[in-house]
């Protein structure tokens, strides 16, 4: 069976709704014949007579009023259907879901927000913070849009973007004995209490494989699953910890960062989004800025 074009069933909409094919055809940009002819297409498709008319009145039918009122409704969700996907494009609505490792959030995503939503206000911006492998994860199952993450780069699911390098360094109390160092050997650790991250963090992954060559560390006085947490031990004078430098504390405080060499560790951080798709405009704006605070980060760095 024939399906009625969009065409014709606006075109009824509209003269059903202003009953007049002059008004309709005027708000339609038609002539009244081609407006007529697609009145009658369609009362000749569904077999039905839809309107009365006279030389001086248009009026519908007991199932023209059947059939506007199970019409309008559907013409009104296209249309605003396309009004939201064209809002969607032009970043005046819609939202956008990002995923962020936890120890990344603090320092990358207050200052991207706020250029955001600066620049496109209506925009709701998702942020899903959890461990690497569950933003992986996020991504992978199209729940985020895409995410900074420091893993992904051998998985054929996603693209990974590297923004930077970020290296490990030692975090001690700002009036430790290390605290005033340029920069300490790892073998220089084992004289002092440390705390460290679980094996379920995949930061512990990292650590491990870079000194599988060096003796081992003593015993931690105590290991958490979250840097977030080792930051907090530090803070309290529990001892020394070994966290990826965004994580400290932005502002100078009790926690300082001291360099690690001997070797000298790091990690990939990258945006991350599924192969072979392409962002919706709202995230691929919100990726654009992410890459630029982090190239700011990266020039930072440098200069000191």
């Amino acid at each position: 069976m024939t399906k009625p074009s969009l065409a014709d069933l606006r075109a009824f909409v509209t003269v059903a709704e202003t009953q007049s094919f002059a008004a309709a055809a005027r708000a339609l940009y038609l002539s009244q014949p081609a407006l007529s002819r697609r009145i009658s297409h369609l009362e000749n498709m569904l077999e039905v007579r839809l309107f009365d008319r006279t030389t001086r009145s248009v009026a519908l039918t007991s199932l023209g009023q059947r059939f506007l009122g199970q019409v309008r409704g559907l013409m009104e969700d296209l249309d605003r259907s396309v009004q939201s996907l064209r809002d969607a494009a032009e970043l005046e609505a819609g939202d956008v879901t990002i995923g962020v490792v936890l120890s990344t959030i603090h320092h990358f995503m207050p200052p991207v927000i706020n250029a955001f939503r600066a620049q496109h206000p209506r925009v709701l911006v998702r942020i899903i913070e959890e461990g690497a492998d569950e933003v992986l994860a996020a991504v992978k199952q199209g729940e985020a849009d895409f995410a900074l993450n420091y893993i992904g780069m051998q998985d054929p699911e996603v693209e990974f973007t590297p923004l930077l390098k970020e290296p490990y360094v030692l975090a001690v109390a700002a009036g430790h004995a290390l605290a005033r160092r340029r920069s300490v050997g790892w073998e220089e650790l084992a004289d002092y209490p440390h705390a460290r991250v679980s094996q379920a963090s995949r930061n512990r992954l990292f650590i491990d494989q870079a000194l599988a060559e060096l003796p081992p560390l003593p015993r931690p006085v105590c290991e958490v699953r979250h840097v977030s947490t080792l930051i907090g031990l530090v803070e309290h004078g529990m001892g020394v910890a070994v966290v990826p430098q965004l994580t400290l504390p932005r502002r100078p405080g009790s926690v300082v960062g001291v360099r690690l060499d001997k070797p000298a560790i790091s990690r990939p951080i990258g945006i991350i989004k599924r192969s072979g798709r392409s962002l919706s405009p709202a995230a691929e704006a919100f990726a654009e800025l992410l890459a630029n605070a982090s190239r700011a980060a990266l020039d930072s760095r440098r200069r000191r």
